[in-house]
């Protein structure tokens, strides 16, 4: 910042004494502010439509009408005789025209080396959203308005659609968010701020006051469903339920099974400090369909299924809730001379024997070669009376 200093200091022993009037004379020339500059003045009369001030022992300054429109009430009510203020330079005056300052520009001025101040501490500063367009949000620095981007906000990253994401913006607006300052240019008005970084710190403070504690029950409320899962706020911190965490069945999207704002019980799993990350399972706090099947089924038994998927490698079947088991090609009617997509298809059923069961690892063997030939026969009779029974009822 440029504060004019318009007194001079003249030592007049070190001046010849033909000059010495030339030089005492031009002690009191008054020095032309110019536009741009910014000055220290001092507060000496206040009026509805303008506000005087003086720069200097010879030269008062204006701030117009125009100017004072522009500064909040509660600015002007808090400005009294006296005050020591910095005032822009709105124009450079020429002969005896008024100098026309700006006192909102010298507020600004202040805002820009608060907002730096911020950026060199790395401190967090909480900030009302006054609006939005469609880079991201905006929000009042004093009388400034700063910037957040879209890529900065958390909630508002992880959203694809348009409509969702304009919505929520929307919503944001009056709210307060802590924030990060990470860029400050006042010649090109450009102030950048991030709650991502905000946050960051914020989460690593809650979860060192927390004390989450691996393998602990905790409540939480459902903030944002995503492709890979759902994240929960747990009292100030966000977890994240993988999505194939969420239930022991097949889960395809987590909409399924969760909504936002739903309240859920949780299993945390894993709570990273350094990356700042909880791992959660909602699955794990729910009866295990495992324990029922192998209270029922044993190694050599039949049972029948619907095939869920078909891979390179053979076919995944569904036996039950949560419970599906592989039939590896090599145990396939076919064998390894054919792809498994030429055998089986989603939604086929199949009668299979069971050869290995491992609960432990969540893992079943099954076989369609060791089903005899007695045994697949008597099976497609016995589907046949089924579907002829279920279409005279119907």
């Amino acid at each position: 910042m440029y504060i004019a200093e318009n007194e001079k200091q003249v030592n007049t022993n070190e001046i010849p004494a033909e000059n010495l009037f030339a030089t005492l004379l031009a002690e009191y020339e008054p020095v032309v502010p110019h536009k741009g500059q910014f000055l220290a003045g001092e507060i000496v009369q206040i009026e509805d439509n303008m506000i005087l001030a003086n720069v200097d022992a010879k030269r008062t300054a204006v701030v117009p009408p125009q100017d004072l429109a522009r500064l909040d009430e509660a600015d002007l009510e808090a400005l009294e005789v006296g005050d020591e203020v910095t005032l822009y330079v709105l124009h450079t005056p020429i002969g005896d025209e008024d100098l026309l300052v700006s006192l909102n520009r010298g507020l600004e001025l202040r805002d820009w080396e608060n907002a730096g101040d911020y950026m060199a501490d790395e401190e967090v500063v909480e900030l009302e959203v006054i609006g939005h367009n469609k880079g991201g949000l905006l929000v009042a620095f004093g009388h400034l308005r700063g910037f957040v981007p879209t890529s900065h906000v958390p909630s508002l990253r992880r959203l694809q659609n348009r409509r969702e994401l304009a919505s929520l913006k929307e919503d944001m607006v009056g709210e307060e968010l802590p924030l990060k300052v990470i860029e400050v240019d006042p010649q090109r008005r450009r102030l950048i701020l991030s709650a991502t970084k905000a946050q960051t710190e914020v989460k690593a403070q809650r979860l060192l006051e927390l004390k989450l504690k691996e393998h602990e029950a905790i409540k939480g409320t459902v903030t944002n469903l995503v492709k890979f899962g759902a994240f929960v706020d747990l009292d100030g911190v966000e977890g994240l339920i993988h999505l194939s965490e969420l239930a022991w069945t097949h889960v395809r999207q987590p909409a399924d099974v969760l909504a936002a704002g739903d309240e859920v019980e949780v299993l945390i799993q894993a709570v990273d400090l350094e990356q700042e990350r909880i791992s959660l399972s909602r699955k794990a706090l729910l009866p295990s369909p495992w324990d029922s099947f192998m209270a029922r089924y044993e190694i050599g038994e039949l049972i029948e299924g619907t095939v869920t998927n078909v891979t390179d490698f053979g076919a995944f079947v569904s036996l039950a809730d949560g419970i599906e088991g592989l039939i590896h090609v090599s145990e396939m009617h076919g064998g390894r001379d054919l792809e498994p997509k030429d055998l089986l298809s989603r939604g086929d059923q199949v009668l299979v024997r069971i050869l290995r069961l491992e609960p432990e690892r969540e893992r079943i063997g099954l076989s369609q070669r060791q089903v005899s030939q007695w045994e697949e026969t008597e099976w497609i009779f016995q589907q046949q009376q089924e579907a002829e029974a279920e279409a005279v009822a119907a």
